[in-house]
């Protein structure tokens, strides 16, 4: 029994050494023009904007990876692509990775809307590869705004990191259950993010309970009668092209208990992790923080003081991009809140603007 109470008790000391590290992003500037917006070189047949995805810095050169919200039906009509920069400011177009099968009443196969690259180097397999959602509509909808999601994986044809540029070819969907818990709800997989602790594989999978019939006008929002929630599971696999397993014991990862989309982990050293993600915000980050890259402490948020018109409402952050210094580079997606006509679906408010921010990482030794 004292053996028992003694390995509950490490267990817990354990559980709360994950969480507990005293950590902050620290706000130093934010460009004043979007990086990536409609008068980009590349975006002209962009109607509605970017949101969501990767971005890295290698080789001395800047790459993000986002979606591509091009066309109607707004948020069906998309792409995936790369964007390339040696100066971290002007980007330039280089590669298209996937786009939408133009079937909007396609109920079956997740190829009617690709969204949030999100990129992992398989240290096993020496190759890049970015996993996306892809989106096909709630069967019985009355909507093409409503869908549901599998997690699919693009792999790079070349070997190394230099192949972070592509081409990419098609690979598999995410090897794991698609039922989930009952909290996922009918959304099933929203996003995909990898990442590792030691020589195991993690991942956050988002999920959002956003019922099958929902007027365009509110969804994924919680201003009707019934309450949405965005979260995210934890789960874990022994190769990043393996089987998937949900680390139910510690789900839902709860930073937020309301609302986690698009979380991407950046391994700042062996004892801590950060995430960043979409938290719902106008003018503010939202970021959790870990001592062991497992167990998950609760949100923070990050203000972005007098922030530029461009930026009516903050989306969804890229990653943290290590600069040196402990000063990090966070390119985001905004939108910009002009939406005169009203084109549905109405919480895609205006423009998705590509944003980049300095921050400071501040931290007890």
């Amino acid at each position: 029994m004292k053996q028992l109470l003694l390995l509950i008790f490490i267990a817990a000391a354990l559980f709360v050494q994950g969480q507990n590290k005293n950590v902050q992003l620290q706000f130093m500037s934010v460009y004043p023009q979007p990086i990536i917006g409609k008068g980009t070189k590349g975006a002209e047949t962009v109607r509605f904007g970017f949101e969501g995805g990767t971005s890295v810095k290698l080789f001395g050169y800047y790459y993000i990876f986002t979606t591509e919200n091009f066309d109607v039906p707004k948020t069906a009509a998309v792409r995936l692509a790369l964007w390339k920069s040696k100066d971290g400011i002007k980007f330039t177009r280089i590669y298209q990775m996937a786009q939408t099968n133009f079937n909007w009443n396609d109920t079956s196969t997740n190829l009617m809307s690709t969204w949030s690259p999100m990129l992992a180097f398989d240290t096993e397999k020496n190759r890049w590869s970015v996993f996306h959602v892809g989106y096909s509509r709630k069967p019985g909808s009355t909507d093409v705004y409503n869908m549901f999601g599998r997690i699919r994986r693009y792999d790079s044809e070349m070997f190394g990191k230099k192949g972070i540029a592509g081409p990419y070819k098609l690979g598999d969907w995410l090897n794991i259950d698609p039922q989930g818990a009952a909290w996922e709800g009918s959304a099933k997989s929203v996003s995909f993010s990898a990442y590792k602790v030691g020589k195991e594989w993690y991942g956050l999978i988002g999920t959002n309970t956003v019922p099958s019939i929902q007027s365009p006008t509110s969804m994924g929002a919680n201003t009707g009668e019934t309450k949405v929630f965005f979260r995210v599971s934890l789960t874990k696999a022994n190769s990043l092209t393996g089987r998937w397993e949900r680390v139910d014991s510690l789900s839902p990862v709860l930073f937020d208990p309301e609302f986690i989309e698009n979380p991407i982990v950046t391994k700042i050293n062996d004892s801590l992790y950060i995430a960043v993600y979409d938290g719902d915000n106008k003018h503010e980050l939202s970021y959790a923080v870990s001592t062991d890259g497992i167990h998950w402490g609760k949100e923070h948020l990050m203000l972005i003081p007098n922030a530029p018109t461009w930026l009516h409402s903050m989306r969804t952050p890229l990653g943290l991009i290590d600069e040196g210094n402990n000063v990090y580079t966070i390119y985001f997606t905004a939108f910009d809140g002009n939406n005169p006509d009203k084109i549905l679906p109405l919480w895609h408010n205006g423009f998705g603007n590509v944003g980049m921010m300095k921050v400071k990482l501040v931290a007890d030794k």
